[in-house]
């Protein structure tokens, strides 16, 4: 019964952590659209700043994980 239970365990960790990498790289997305200039020229950089913290956040996570699963790095 432990097996099971780590099995879900670990499912639900890599289905969450996924979830959260596609969904911050798409919000980085949308974001990055979204500070386009405008018709009068104006740049929003609000929206480019927090694109960059999403891309940011995805490429910590991806990174943590590489130093998690690479046991030269321990």
């Amino acid at each position: 019964m432990d097996v099971v239970m780590s099995f879900v365990a670990v499912l639900a960790v890599a289905v969450a952590v996924a979830g959260a990498i596609g969904l911050l790289y798409a919000s980085g997305l949308r974001l990055w659209a979204a500070g386009a200039l405008d018709s009068s020229g104006n740049a929003h950089l609000g929206y480019r700043i927090v694109s960059v913290l999403c891309f940011s956040a995805c490429a910590v996570i991806v990174l943590f994980a590489l130093w998690l699963m690479i046991p030269a790095f321990h």
